[in-house]
């Protein structure tokens, strides 16, 4: 008790003193503060000790040491993640000067993404062998002694499992039994087949040399450059017609070709039908008019004119005749019209067709300057003579089962012989029909085994003929004869 008696006195004293209370010392929060400090002090001297004992044994050992800075002087800092590149990194080692010697572990280039092109299968097929790297194209069709009477399936069926249903086909040929045949239709896809020398499947079917879809919509046409059959054109229902390089294709999982020239402010909507007259193509089109187009020989696509105007609706057929400024075509308006590519007004002739539907197809016969075939879905094929067309020249029916009626699907008939028979395919029947053009008679019919879409003669050399039908397949047809002079190959005898 006295020595707190003590204390306050002093207290007293000092604040008399010293007014000032913030040069007054507050004994016992000074008395607290000492205890507090002497409480740290120590804490702080032990961890000195601690420091210096741990220095001296890192000295024993000949280590050299430095007492580290003080706990609260030590930040852990949190590396900040570098801003992401506005371009991918390139560690390519081209960007620093002479590359060192390569080695296995050495990073890779990254570099924009090629597509690597190699030569096609179709290119390896026709370099393959002696003589079949220059391109035979088939001469104007001859005149043979003999008329044709019937068809023999020959060869095997060409089958591409993404091409369910063809709509056109062209071929050439590079030399005896060796040829290619080009096909589109459905979903955009399109298909180059070889024949002799290529594998045949387990079903009897040759798979196609290459493949790939060559538009979002259907494929109207195909067609082999003449004189350059590594150059392929193809047109579509979305209104393109593009120029392919068979030559090459992408090393990818497309295996698509590249693509030389694609044109397509020609038309406004779908291309229905083409047509080829040496380098000049023609296309009919939805949007009611005709192009013609000129190919150039490294494969450029010049759109010469577009014919409008003769129709009242869609154009879904055209052809040339047998001259360049000669075309004929048809539409849903159940018009065939004559053109000549040389007037300001080209069409010079209207026919209107005793069709009970909308027409789908025309073919003018080259070896008969004045007769044209029409096909549409009524169950009948009309012929006309345009000297004069108010009438058709005759009607040929039977290559369509009785019992359907109007057709579901567009056929494609086409002449053969010289322009003295017509071929085509029926709705119904799955059979290949013969007819006569001078007698307007069925002559023979020969079993397909489904319903073909198109029929399509090839002739080369002197003396061979190759009829193309083409629907879920591609099927091969050669032509028998009535003339006993002409020797048919035994395993090409009996009519079918």
């Amino acid at each position: 008790m006295a020595s707190a008696s003590k204390l306050l006195k002093q207290t007293s004293l000092d604040a008399f003193l010293h007014p000032n209370p913030s040069k007054t010392l507050n004994p016992i929060s000074n008395h607290q503060s000492l205890s507090s400090s002497n409480s740290t002090s120590d804490y702080e001297r032990i961890r000195l000790e601690t420091i210096r004992r741990n220095s001296d044994f890192l000295q024993k050992l000949g280590l050299a040491s430095t007492p580290p800075a003080p706990k609260s002087q030590i930040r852990k800092r949190i590396p900040k993640t570098p801003p992401l590149p506005s371009v991918p990194l390139r560690r390519s080692t081209r960007k620093r000067g002479p590359p060192p010697p390569p080695s296995d572990d050495a990073d890779e280039p990254s570099l924009p993404f090629e597509v690597e092109v190699v030569d096609s299968s179709v290119f390896r097929y026709a370099c393959d062998g002696e003589n079949h790297s220059s391109f035979v194209p088939p001469p104007s069709l001859s005149t043979f002694s003999a008329s044709i009477v019937g068809f023999k399936s020959v060869g095997s069926a060409f089958r591409d499992p993404s091409l369910t249903n063809i709509y056109t086909l062209d071929a050439c040929f590079l030399g005896p039994e060796r040829f290619l045949v080009a096909a589109g239709g459905h979903a955009g896809f399109i298909s180059v087949y070889g024949g002799e020398g290529t594998a045949v499947e387990e079903d009897g079917t040759r798979r196609p040399l290459m493949s790939w879809k060559g538009s979002r919509s259907w494929v109207s046409g195909v067609m082999f450059m003449e004189r350059n059959p590594m150059l392929l054109v193809s047109s579509s229902n979305d209104g393109k017609i593009i120029v392919w390089d068979i030559k090459k294709q992408q090393y990818s999982s497309t295996w698509i070709p590249p693509i030389v020239t694609e044109s397509v402010g020609l038309h406004s909507s779908g291309i229905f039908s083409v047509d080829r007259f040496d380098c000049l193509i023609a296309t009919a089109s939805k949007d009611s008019s005709v192009g013609i187009s000129r190919l150039l020989s490294g494969g450029e696509l010049v759109a010469e004119r577009n014919i409008s105007g003769h129709h009242s609706g869609a154009i879904r057929g055209v052809c040339f005749g047998d001259d360049k400024d000669k075309l004929a075509d048809c539409g849903a308006d159940g018009r065939i019209c004559i053109l000549d590519a040389r007037l300001k007004k080209p069409c010079t002739i209207i026919i209107n067709s005793q069709h009970s539907t909308s027409l789908n197809t025309v073919e003018w016969c080259r070896m008969n300057n004045f007769l044209l075939l029409t096909a549409s879905r009524d169950p009948t094929l009309l012929l006309y003579d345009i000297r004069s067309y108010a009438d058709p020249l005759c009607k040929l029916a039977g290559h369509v089962d009785t019992n359907s009626g109007i057709c579901q699907r567009i056929y494609k008939p086409s002449f053969i012989d010289g322009g003295t028979k017509v071929a085509t395919v029926g709705q119904g029947t799955g059979k290949i029909s013969l007819y006569s053009v001078e007698k307007a008679k069925l002559l023979s019919q020969g079993m397909i085994g489904y319903d073909a879409n198109l029929v399509k003669p090839f002739e080369y050399g002197t003396a061979d003929y190759i009829i193309w039908t083409a629907g879920r397949q591609i099927n091969q047809f050669r032509p028998l004869r009535n003339d006993l002079q002409i020797r048919i190959p035994e395993n090409l005898k009996g009519e079918c």
